[in-house]
């Protein structure tokens, strides 16, 4: 937070206007103001608040709390500085500016419908000023982003932050098959080198940290980094080569800024020690450099600064190495299309020559969103948010990506900063994963009878092995809603008490490529009584035979189905003849008819105990085509038949 902050664009522009009257305790009012024109806002908080409790007169006791209010907005105490703006836009105020920043609290807090009303008031007071308007439309656009967020998983490294700000986290990539390289970070930690705390906002003053970022995405023993690095002052963002041996990084001499400005130095490593940090030559006295950041072969430094001729409070810079000269050439401004009125920091440049870096510009989501560009031969594409949810309505910035080449599935891709709700403690590393793709599965159970909906139907979804992927209920509407895994290939069906289940549809989730969602809708058919029988429809036989027909098959194939579908299930396979043979023949030849379907229906995997043949002969007719009567070959072969019946529902697997 500190470089953050020493970065940032920092006195609002109404302070001025808030000088207070004389008062019984103006000698404590001195003070405070010293402290906060000196930009010690934590101190100066602290000493307006003592002030505000003993203060009886209403107009300086209103002008003390917007001090208060102030102070900590400025040192980035957000809960405490939401806290008194809320109480100083309810005084009624009577500068309109305050709305401005008591609505982007409200956005810092992810509180946009609340925001779009303070923004809207705003502009109403002073309907001149455009950012009040382009604020208030950015909160529905945060909503949106919201309700839409991107594929990443955003999660709080929390083995390496501390109750203290941690940001600016940089990848050190490494060559080593066994290791990712390792992770540096800025941090205001108790084992920071110096001991003084920095008034601006509490903490003590940062260095920076490393640790080894293993495969598993844990790291290893944290550490201040040694040598002519850190010192008692701000130190902080960094960038380092692959091989470990160069080191850019920015320092912030002196905390008053009465002395030298924020500058990038850089250190070598020599037989294991970093040398004494040098600064480059497009450092000034006049104005702050930071946040370094190189191109792979180091050729190229992109930083920010508030040099003259920028398009507002921080742009983005970059310049090239100049090998002859053995020096950085001329800061160049990256445009009208990166760069905005506002403070715009934190580069980091990939592989690709994709730039990311973080803007506070009143078009994202809160406090500074982290963007894109992609830099083409020194021109620069027009910059992209990255949305939600690596933005939010907090700070986000100082991201750091992984090479395409070492990323790994389900492993962290890169990391960031955040001072986002809910975090360990002040700003706080974040790590970036890709959210999988998700197939989610939709559907409705229904009673085929009367199309009616099935209210506890289990719907499950098993693969070919047994393995069963998912078990839940449809509800009081008959519908069930769940995800399925990725890369599966399985049977969908729904059972019920009572019920046939349904017939069993394919599900596939191989090679998903986008999010997706399958609705469908399962039929089953309500069980009959014992006492009804089914003709099998296809199961016929030629005269005088009883060996299955290739049609035949197809059908037991299905009541092979039925049956796994059904396993509580024992049914009877019933077959008949024609009348036109001895009544006794006739019995033995539907034996054989019934028990070479069952036979054919073992051999697909169903128990012999749920399957009883019965032979019925001819006593089953369907027509009047008994003994005697001259009847059409059609009409006989109607009752040359199989027919199945339900005799149990409550098998129980051996």
């Amino acid at each position: 937070m500190k470089l953050k902050l020493l970065f940032f664009s920092c006195f609002f522009y109404f302070v001025v206007n808030a000088q207070i009257d004389v008062s019984p305790f103006q000698f404590e009012i001195d003070r405070a103001y010293q402290a906060f024109s000196g930009k010690k806002y934590n101190t100066a908080a602290t000493l307006y608040r003592k002030i505000y409790t003993k203060e009886k007169d209403p107009e300086r006791k209103q002008k003390i709390l917007f001090m208060i209010a102030e102070s900590y907005r400025l040192s980035n105490n957000l809960n405490q500085a939401m806290r008194w703006y809320h109480d100083l836009v309810n005084s009624k105020y009577p500068d309109p500016k305050v709305l401005f920043s008591y609505a982007q609290l409200l956005k810092n807090f992810e509180k946009y419908d609340e925001a779009a009303k303070q923004f809207f008031d705003y502009t109403f007071e002073i309907p001149e000023d455009e950012k009040g308007k382009i604020a208030q439309q950015s909160c529905a656009t945060a909503l949106e982003w919201k309700s839409n967020p991107l594929k990443f998983i955003i999660n709080n490294v929390k083995e390496i932050n501390t109750e203290f700000s941690d940001y600016s986290p940089f990848i050190v990539n490494s060559s080593n098959a066994d290791s990712k390289g390792k992770l540096i970070w800025t941090s205001c930690r108790r084992e920071t080198q110096g001991t003084e705390i920095y008034e601006w906002t509490g903490q003590k003053y940062s260095d920076l940290f490393e640790s080894d970022l293993k495969l598993n995405n844990t790291f290893g023993k944290i550490s201040n980094i040694k040598g002519g690095i850190n010192t008692n002052y701000n130190d902080g963002v960094a960038w380092m080569d692959s091989l470990g041996t160069t080191f850019y990084f920015t320092q912030c001499n002196n905390a008053e800024r009465t002395g030298p400005k924020c500058k990038i130095l850089v250190s070598y490593k020599q037989n294991n020690i970093w040398s004494a940090a040098q600064a480059l030559s497009f450092n000034s006295d006049s104005f702050s450099c930071g946040h370094p950041a190189l191109t792979s072969d180091g050729k190229k430094i992109f930083f920010a600064s508030d040099m003259p001729g920028g398009f507002g409070e921080k742009d983005i810079y970059f310049s090239n190495y100049d090998e002859v000269k053995a020096t950085w050439g001329t800061p160049v401004n990256l445009g009208a299309n990166v760069n905005t009125d506002e403070d715009d920091m934190f580069p980091f440049v990939d592989e690709n020559n994709v730039i990311y870096y973080s803007s506070a510009n009143n078009f994202g989501m809160g406090g500074l969103d982290i963007y894109k560009t992609k830099d083409s031969s020194n021109t620069f594409k027009k910059s992209e948010n990255l949305r939600y949810p690596i933005n939010s309505g907090a700070d986000d910035f100082g991201i750091s990506f992984l090479p395409t080449w070492q990323r790994k599935e389900n492993s962290s891709i890169g990391y960031f900063s955040s001072n986002r709700i809910d975090g360990k403690g002040d700003d706080d590393i974040y790590s970036i994963s890709i959210k999988p793709f998700v197939f989610e599965l939709k559907g409705l159970a229904i009673n085929r009878e009367n199309n009616l909906p099935l209210t506890s139907a289990i719907v499950t979804l098993t693969d070919n092995f047994g393995k069963k992927y998912i078990n839940v209920k449809t509800n009081d509407k008959g519908e069930f809603a769940t995800e399925i895994e990725l890369n599966i290939v399985a049977n969908l069906l729904a059972s019920k008490e009572k019920y046939f289940s349904s017939t069993p549809i394919n599900i596939s989730t191989l090679d998903l490529k986008q999010d997706s969602i399958l609705e469908v809708v399962l039929y089953l058919d309500p069980l009959p009584a014992r006492e009804v029988d089914f003709t099998l429809n296809g199961i016929l036989y030629d005269l005088d035979k009883f060996d299955l027909r290739t049609e035949s098959k197809n059908v037991l194939d299905s009541v092979s189905i039925l049956l796994k579908s059904n396993p509580t299930l024992v049914i009877e396979i019933g077959s008949h003849t024609d009348s036109r043979a001895p009544s006794e023949y006739n019995f033995t030849l539907s034996k054989k008819r019934a028990q070479v379907c069952v036979d054919y229906l073992l051999l697909k995997g169903i128990a012999k105990d749920r399957l009883v043949a019965i032979g019925y002969g001819e006593t089953k007719l369907r027509n009047d085509c008994s003994d005697g009567l001259d009847c059409q070959e059609e009409e006989h072969q109607k009752n040359r038949r199989t027919t199945f019946r339900v005799l149990r529902t409550d098998y129980k697997i051996k």
